[in-house]
């Protein structure tokens, strides 16, 4: 009696830890696959960059590097000779002219600095408030000539994109000839005035501006050792970038947890599949060793249903998972066949 039960519970037993196998696999795979689908939204799984800067591992994909980026080829505004080891600078060119002010049915003109031409023909009495028609350049921006980060390359949308504006007093011993004898340095700009305190209307003053150099964590497509937005993303830029050092939890707060070491259950999964199919064979008259045979239902098993799973997110995958199971399930079936017959 007890030799007729034995079967019986082999084949209960194996078929239920064959089950708990899958089981386990699924949902490994179904969370693999719910991060990725929604990193992909950004352009895709983010891998953490080595201090090695960029290698052939990560080309193509979407990296994280922390720190203060190092100014290789600085800023420049070429036509007044002022260089900045910043990642961005602007020129502010601000002109005194008047500015006319309604309030409470009261006109009333004032004099003041202001960044752009102000058009005096509009005034309600223009006749003693004439400004400038225009100014003799105007505002700008300048980019680094070279920024890099961790070894990266970093390109021009993403050093347009450093955070931050702050005043900056550049050095003005490059001035050029005919600009020094217009312009001369106050409080940290050049400015046209005869009396440093007393502009007049018309007198010019620039001034500049400049991205600091902080500690930064972008998460960028990593082309060619340079790190460059992601294109045809669904959502966002297709890159982050914010001051800090950051986790891609901080920069990308929408995504689902990142799955805990998905091979070491894929691993688990596939030992217990190899489990459960032998005691299933055990349950039957075979003849031999059923160590190799078991092996190979637990890879046609777990591998066809993680192709399953994975074929419609990345069909390459999913096929070679799904040929890898029929290879397996046609060299299990043909031993176990050569078997029977000898």
């Amino acid at each position: 009696m007890k030799r007729e039960m034995k079967p019986v519970w082999m084949l209960l037993g194996g078929s239920l830890v064959i089950l708990a196998a899958l089981a386990m696999l699924a949902s490994n795979e179904s969370n693999v696959l719910a991060y990725r689908a929604a990193a992909m939204r950004h352009g895709g799984v983010v891998v953490n960059a080595t201090r090695s800067g960029p290698t052939p591992g990560n080309n193509g994909d979407m990296v994280l590097v922390s720190g203060t980026p190092r100014i290789v080829h600085p800023a420049i505004d070429r036509w007044f000779g002022i260089r900045a080891d910043v990642p961005v600078m602007w020129r502010v060119t601000q002109m005194f002219q008047w500015r006319e002010i309604d309030y409470a049915g009261t006109t009333t003109y004032e004099l003041e600095w202001v960044d752009h031409p102000v058009d005096s023909s509009g005034f309600k009495h223009p006749a003693h408030h004439r400004n400038p028609a225009e100014m003799p350049f105007g505002n700008e921006r300048f980019l680094a000539g070279e920024v890099r980060l961790d070894g990266f390359l970093l390109s021009p949308k993403l050093v347009l994109s450093m955070p931050g504006r702050q005043d900056i007093t550049p050095d003005f011993g490059d001035l050029r000839p005919n600009l020094a004898a217009s312009f001369r340095p106050y409080r940290g700009a050049l400015v046209t005035s005869e009396h440093l305190d007393s502009p007049q209307l018309g007198d010019v003053r620039v001034s500049w501006q400049a991205a600091p150099r902080q500690t930064v964590t972008i998460i960028a497509q990593n082309q060619d050792g340079t790190l460059t937005p992601a294109s045809e993303v669904e959502d966002g830029a297709g890159y982050q970038l914010q001051v800090g050092k950051l986790q891609v939890v901080d920069l990308q707060p929408d995504l689902p947890g990142q799955p805990y070491l998905p091979w070491l259950w894929r691993v688990l999964s596939l030992v217990l599949a190899v489990a459960g199919s032998f005691a299933l064979l055990r349950s039957a008259p075979l003849k031999g060793d059923i160590v190799l045979p078991a092996s190979g239902i637990a890879v046609t098993l777990v591998c066809g249903l993680a192709g399953v799973m994975w074929i419609s997110a990345r069909f390459d995958i999913g096929i070679l998972l799904i040929g890898v199971a029929l290879l397996s399930l046609g060299v299990t079936a043909w031993r176990l066949y050569q078997r029977q017959q000898s």
